[in-house]
């Protein structure tokens, strides 16, 4: 019997994944006392199964939904991150169910052929988008045609036109995928927020403007507003044709009248508002407040133990006079940041060192990667001097007549402020001196495709590998993909092109931990730590359902007593 074992299970009860009566069980084959399953149970109590819902669902009012991050235009083409309201506007191909599994949302069933180089959807029949034009295979054709087109602005555009040799709608509810080798990924690709559906005519029509006062999706609610900084807010759609998801319990129309997220930047803002019943639900609470929202009554907290998220630093290659393009510096960086301490201080513990780039709850996580990015200062002092950098009388390292002196963007948000300021601390104590630039996300983003000296990003991603590949990949080099370091590292693409063209899951697997012990070792993006997800609602909010596998809730079935 393993504490991890334990873990995962007390992790699949509170989030939705096993039933009160299968934990009990599961934990007696596990050979738990009663009491001991007792105790456990009531630890619980304030993490109860978010899905869980008592009573009789009723109809009206708005869910308001507190967020840690500021939003993003709601295009999911071309966007630089999908938010909450996709899973409100938006339908995909397929999603993930609380356990993980692929089941129907667009699509009713799927298949791949026997040489893993075409994949066949059979499209619902009855679906439609807000403007009430039919959401048929052709409609669904048009996204995927228009992500693959160069100008797209998709940042993900590679995980698609690799991979992809085309689409074919040969009638109203078939869609035919054609793969130029085996892609065994698709499924994880097709589930994200850059592949929900959009109206394309609509999106056409409107040019830069959409996504800002018009949204035409298929999901269950329609757009109302949009205000950068501040909220996004959404209604219930009353046409709406119904959902053939499996695990939502509500297939017809939603519940709630309408729904509002509110950005709170301020992390030690969030748990007061919640507390105070200004917000009903809330992602991300400052950690040092979790004990206490735990404890209170009116509260549940659900915690996420195997959050798929992770944060990373880069530096720019083609900063040849600070020597970012020398691997001994970059390994420099690394050694010099002391994550078991950011882990303690800055997260409370709330979170774990990251020597690799994913976190260790990825399927595909290898221990290899910890062999690599152990904090050693001494280690890290020996490389910046073989690579001929000194100490100059102020401490900053110089070289040439050039100091190691270079900023650091990061969005404007609270963690983020302060994970950038205890590695700009680590990295005076190497001879760097760093200067943080925070910016609102829109900006944010701007400066990362603009080639920026170094940056720190916080990527969220139910696939990692996937996102990591963007990071890494020469054929994602910035302005034309979110290679914002400028890495070219042969070993790099190559351990890629394994991911990527992998037709089984061994071969994903192994082409995960390829990518792993590579980035970990060459550092094309230098990883810092993987924070745990919390979500808390308050007691009267019925039917939410935050999912790691999706990121985010699906509001079907929620409403409010």
């Amino acid at each position: 019997m393993g504490a991890t074992t334990i873990d995962k299970l007390v992790e699949s009860y509170v989030t939705g994944g096993v039933s009160r009566r299968g934990f009990m069980r599961g934990a007696l084959a596990l050979g738990l006392s009663m009491s001991a399953i007792g105790e456990l149970l009531a630890a619980c109590s304030n993490q109860t199964q978010p899905g869980q819902t008592s009573g009789t669902p009723k109809r009206g009012g708005t869910l308001r939904e507190g967020y840690d991050l500021d939003f993003s235009r709601m295009d999911p083409i071309n966007t630089t991150w999908y938010d909450p309201g996709f899973f409100a506007l938006y339908d995909a191909l397929v999603i993930n169910d609380t356990n993980g599994a692929y089941v129907p949302q667009l699509a009713e069933k799927w298949n791949f052929s026997a040489d893993g180089k075409t994949a066949t959807f059979t499209i619902r029949k009855g679906a439609q988008f807000h403007s009430g034009r039919p959401l048929t295979a052709g409609a669904i054709k048009e996204v995927f045609d228009t992500i693959a087109k160069p100008d797209s602005g998709s940042p993900l555009q590679t995980l698609w036109v690799g991979p992809v040799a085309s689409t074919e709608a040969p009638d109203d509810n078939t869609l035919v995928i054609h793969l130029k080798h085996p892609y065994y990924d698709l499924l994880n690709v097709v589930k994200t927020g850059y592949w929900r559906v959009v109206n394309i005519q609509t999106r056409q029509k409107l040019g830069d403007q959409y996504g800002k006062q018009t949204i035409d999706g298929s999901g269950p609610f329609t757009f109302v507003d949009w205000v950068p900084g501040d909220h996004v807010s959404v209604k219930r759609w009353d046409s709406y044709p119904g959902s053939i998801v499996p695990f939502f319990e509500n297939k017809g129309k939603p519940y709630l009248d309408g729904i509002k997220w509110i950005a709170i930047l301020e992390a030690s803002q969030r748990a007061i508002q919640i507390e105070n019943g200004q917000i009903d639900t809330l992602r991300g609470p400052a950690y040092q407040d979790v004990p206490r929202l735990m404890k209170n009554s009116n509260l549940n907290v659900i915690q996420l133990k195997s959050d798929w998220s992770g944060y990373v630093a880069g530096l720019n290659f083609t900063r040849t006079n600070l020597d970012f393009h020398d691997k001994r510096v970059r390994q420099a960086v690394s050694y010099a940041i002391d994550r078991t301490a950011i882990v303690k201080s800055l997260f409370f513990g709330y979170a774990e060192p990251m020597y690799g780039p994913v976190p260790t709850a990825d399927k595909y996580y290898t221990k290899q990667v910890e062999q690599f990015n152990q904090f050693n200062l001494s280690k890290g002092k020996q490389l910046m001097a073989d690579a001929g950098w000194k100490p100059g009388s102020d401490g900053i390292l110089t070289k040439n007549g050039v100091k190691h002196q270079f900023s650091m963007v990061i969005q404007a948000e609270s963690v983020n402020q302060q994970l950038s300021s205890a590695v700009q601390a680590q990295l005076k104590a190497l001879g760097m001196d760093v200067k943080i630039e925070a910016y609102d996300r829109g900006t944010y983003f701007n400066k990362l495709f603009s080639q920026p000296d170094s940056f720190l990003f916080f990527y969220q991603w139910p696939v990692p590998i996937d996102v990591v590949t963007l990071f890494i990949n020469s054929a994602a080099l910035s302005p034309n993909g979110p290679n914002w370091s400028m890495a070219n590292i042969p070993e790099v693409d190559q351990a890629v092109a394994a991911w990527q063209t992998a037709s089984n899951e061994k071969e994903l697997a192994d082409g995960a931990a390829k990518i792993q012990t590579v980035v970990a070792d060459q550092l094309p993006i230098i990883p810092i730590v993987a924070r745990q997800s919390f979500w808390v609602h308050r007691k009267n909010v019925h039917g939410w359902q935050p999912l790691k596998w999706d990121l985010y809730p699906y509001y079907n079935d929620v409403w409010l007593d």
